[in-house]
């Protein structure tokens, strides 16, 4: 707000110096203020309250601010600084005039004597000629003064120094004059100070424009454009110097005073966005420029001289640039040669000093040449023991003339890498040590030994599985024959027949059983498992389940709790129904293996509001940690032996774990031996229903 009032009042001028741009902001503020004052008393005086009321004096104290306000707006402020030659009117009107006057006219000579001297002050601070119109100023106070006197009829009261009344201490016109002498003197010495200051100037101007002129090179000095809001909108260039003419090739008459908008298309032809650098880059005072009609190279300088102005400095680097793009060149051509060789050469003395070292590029392990020349073995980050064994190692190669090897683990970057490090004699005093990245040679055996170890475990697993199968299924199907022909014999009554019935359907729910989880496993290796989503009510799903296990459960020592977190019948989400009864049958089936007596719990609770978890708690034999992150592999089982005391496959976890992840979220488990295990797993709350809960 106060910049877009400046650049207002100061708009209409071309100033120069700040010293202007003070006495405009001056005049206007005193003018203004003025003005105010005598609309405010004309105001109050009009209005009957003021008891001192003098009308025309308002009215003259008005027309002067408005002609001195005139003036400024019409660019003419030496015309406004005039019009304290007018002051004397408004001083007729208060204080002399015998119709007008508010105080007795006798009485009122101080007030028209202290009404005079700000006069004297207002064109010490705010005029350009100052003595002239302080002798005019003098002249009209003096003749006021009289005229005063004249009224008053005190003309005798003038004659000494002192005034023989309480009124004043001095001659009225005695104190006019020292306020002329006081001001008068001032501003002599004032003219003699800005008249040295401004040789000064000048012949600084000079001295800097002849240096200028003998840069090498180039200087382009330009002034800021400014809009009302004093935001800059353009560049006017000033001049430049002859290196700059020479470096484009433009001759000065037709780039000085001209905008740059007009000229820099022809000058750089848009090699650089001179706005965007000069003007609205805070920060930047250098760039890079290429000139591509003139195929050079250069570095921009920015400077601030002044507020509204800017100098650029162009050096011109094309050597410079092409001295580098050889020597870039070479480096290139040689750095091709060493990534060609995958190791890196040390140079070391019979001490252990690094001498030199050549290393090609590497986001593995980088090496800064201060932290390594002239560096001992025993300080570059090897640890006590390895640093002597590298000793001896280069001891024995200059007096065995042998090349010794040493295999070691160094810290880098991204984590720790393996080196294999061959010493061999280079003269009498010194190795040439070629250090070789065997990271990935050893990770590749590790590798290797691992993939081994899983194929022979796989190998157990599958012939243990093969065994295990074998049994699971002989053995239900062994049943099913022999119960069957016990049906068809005379020799059991009707009692012991549905006895055996029971025995055949159990078992053939058992090979069903294996015979869906190999299926299962098929679909799974074909990826051919798909979630089909529909609104699953999910109580309705684990009461199914609660009595479907009751039943089983009915001969064994075990009770089956049903824990669900929201009673409302209609509470469901959107999830694959078929996926979801498949885990919580594995994990029960699971639970019910395990456990002998005790009790099997499983529900459901609201994970935060975005997820719904399920869980299976038994009080089973429990889970050894070491086995806990096996036990969703295929085929694993927690007693792998042909002779098992827990029958199964190993596939129900498998296949639970890898259903769980389809509908969104692992299966998780809490296991403690001889406690039991807690499995759990969550899905996403997707459009769910039902969450209000029925409260009892």
């Amino acid at each position: 707000m106060l910049k877009a009032i400046y650049h207002f009042i100061t708009k209409p001028y071309l100033l120069s110096t700040s010293e202007d741009k003070r006495k405009i902001i001056g005049l206007h503020i005193v003018l203004f203020l003025g003005l105010l004052y005598s609309l405010t008393d004309f105001t109050i005086s009009i209005s009957g309250y003021n008891l001192n009321e003098c009308i025309p004096g308002d009215v003259s104290i008005m027309a002067i601010t408005i002609v001195g306000l005139y003036c400024l707006r019409n660019a003419r402020p030496q015309c406004a600084v005039n019009t304290a030659f007018l002051i004397p009117f408004v001083v007729y009107f208060f204080f002399i005039s015998s119709q007008y006057s508010i105080l007795p006219i006798k009485n009122a000579l101080p007030y028209t004597v202290w009404s005079l001297i700000p006069g004297f002050l207002f064109i010490l601070l705010l005029s350009n000629k100052t003595g002239q119109k302080l002798l005019i100023n003098y002249a009209v106070s003096i003749i006021t003064v009289c005229f005063h006197l004249y009224k008053a009829d005190r003309f005798g009261d003038a004659t000494g120094i002192y005034w023989p009344t309480d009124e004043l201490i001095l001659n009225p016109l005695l104190i006019i004059t020292i306020a002329f002498t006081v001001t008068f003197l001032i501003s002599t010495n004032y003219e003699l100070v800005l008249k040295e200051l401004r040789n000064q100037v000048e012949t600084t101007d000079y001295q800097i424009n002849n240096t200028v002129k003998s840069f090498q090179q180039g200087v382009l000095l330009m002034r800021i454009i400014k809009d009302e809001m004093n935001t800059p909108i353009g560049l006017k260039v000033i001049k430049t110097n002859p290196a700059f003419q020479r470096m484009f090739k433009i001759n000065p008459r037709e780039i000085h005073n001209t905008d740059a908008d007009v000229i820099f298309p022809k000058v750089f032809r848009n090699s650089f966005d001179w706005n965007n650098h000069y003007l609205q880059s805070k920060t930047k005072q250098r760039t890079e420029v290429f000139v591509e009609h003139l195929d050079k190279w250069f570095d921009v300088y920015v400077l601030n001289p002044g507020s509204d102005q800017i100098a650029s400095i162009f050096y011109d680097t094309t050597s410079h640039n092409e001295t580098i793009k050889e020597l870039g060149d070479s480096r290139r051509r040689y750095k091709v040669l060493l990534e060609a060789i995958p190791d890196i050469f040390f140079i070391i003395d019979k001490d252990g000093i690094y001498m030199d070292f050549v290393i090609k590029e590497s986001e593995l392990i980088q090496i800064n040449a201060d932290d390594i020349i002239g560096n001992s073995i025993f300080e570059v980050g090897f640890s006590e023991k390895m640093s002597r064994k590298i000793f001896q190692c280069i001891q024995d190669a200059i007096s065995r003339d042998t090349i010794e090897t040493i295999e070691y683990a160094l810290d880098v970057k991204k984590g720790t890498a393996m080196f294999e490090m061959r010493i061999a004699r280079l003269d009498d005093n010194s190795v040439i040590s070629i250090a070789r990245d065997i990271t990935k040679r050893k990770i590749a055996e590790i590798r290797l030994e691992e993939a081994k170890h899983k194929a022979e475990e796989a190998d157990q697993l599958k012939s243990a599985f093969l065994a295990n199968i074998s049994h699971e299924i002989r053995t239900p199907m062994n049943a099913i024959i022999g119960f069957s022909k016990m049906i068809g014999s005379s020799d059991f009554d009707l009692e012991e027949k549905n006895k055996f019935i029971d025995i055949i359907v159990s078992n053939g729910k058992l090979l069903m059983e294996m015979i869906n989880d190999m299926i299962s496993l098929s679909k799974i290796e074909s990826k051919q498992v798909y979630v089909k989503e529909g609104f699953c009510k999910v109580n309705d799903l684990m009461v199914d389940l609660y009595r479907e296990y009751s039943f089983d459960l009915t001969s064994k020592p075990i009770r089956l709790k049903l824990n669900n977190q929201n009673a409302n019948p209609k509470f469901g989400v959107v999830t694959d129904k078929q996926l979801l009864t498949e885990i919580l049958k594995k994990l029960l089936d699971n639970a019910v293996k395990f456990t002998n007596e005790g009790e099997i719990e499983f529900g459901y609770q609201m994970d935060g509001k975005e997820r719904l978890q399920f869980f299976v708690r038994d009080t089973g034999i429990g889970i050894d940690e070491a086995q806990i992150i096996r036990i969703f592999e295929r085929f694993h089982q927690l007693d792998n032996k042909t002779t098992r005391k827990y029958e199964g496959t190993g596939l129900g976890l498998a296949i639970a774990q890898h259903y769980a992840s389809l509908l969104g979220g692992p299966i998780e488990v809490n296991s403690e031996i001889e406690k039991g295990s807690r499995f759990y797993f969550s899905i996403p709350f997707k459009n769910g229903e039902g969450t209000l809960q029925v409260v009892r």
